[in-house]
């Protein structure tokens, strides 16, 4: 289950722990950021998904999602099944995680602020362009298939962030700030060569 932090701090030895650890390092970051990590744990080993869905809900069903009712203890968060063969993953940063799909890509991404001060979370599709952005910065795997990551929906993608990194070559160019043009040209002439990998 995911503790709801919130609640939880209303338990007098929870607020003596939290003001301990402030005393001890002079900060509550330690405390809040445990409290982030351990709730990114709990969300990735869970069977809820966050009830704030950023678009169409109908579009997460389409794929096999199932939602419940939100857990009356906790409405932030409600029993969920993923579609076949999809996981869950937690990403480098404490507050954000993944669902991957059966070829493990990226199809989905969760914000969980767990911290008991400020706790939110929403869960959000990602779109191609986002699966592109990985593969070119992160070199990760490109896989295509024929219903979302299509060659021509890649080829798309790719002619997009072409202009824009072309767009951003030319700002840089005119205010002579050299190491920005060499990045985004860098940029540009790998989503080149993923555009040419997928219209060839």
């Amino acid at each position: 289950m995911i503790e709801n932090t919130t609640q939880s701090m209303r338990d007098p030895d929870n607020n003596l722990a939290f003001l301990a650890s402030a005393m001890a390092t002079g900060s509550n970051d330690a405390f809040i950021g445990a409290q982030e990590k351990a709730g990114q744990q709990q969300l990735v080993h869970s069977d809820r998904l966050p009830t704030d869905i950023q678009g169409d809900r109908q579009a997460f069903e389409a794929l096999g999602f199932t939602f419940g009712d939100p857990d009356p203890s906790d409405p932030l968060f409600a029993p969920a099944t993923l579609p076949d063969g999809w996981t869950r993953q937690a990403a480098d940063h404490d507050m954000w995680s993944y669902l991957l799909d059966e070829h493990g890509r990226r199809r989905a991404s969760i914000f969980y602020k767990a911290a008991f001060y400020d706790r939110s979370a929403f869960i959000r599709l990602d779109a191609v362009s986002s699966y592109l952005w990985d593969h070119v910065h992160n070199e990760t795997p490109l896989i295509t298939d024929d219903t979302w990551a299509t060659p021509a929906a890649i080829a798309e993608a790719c002619r997009t962030a072409i202009k824009n990194a072309q767009d951003h070559i030319d700002t840089w160019t005119t205010h002579n700030k050299t190491e920005y043009v060499t990045k985004y040209t860098a940029e540009r002439d790998r989503y080149a060569a993923a555009l040419a990998q997928h219209t060839s």
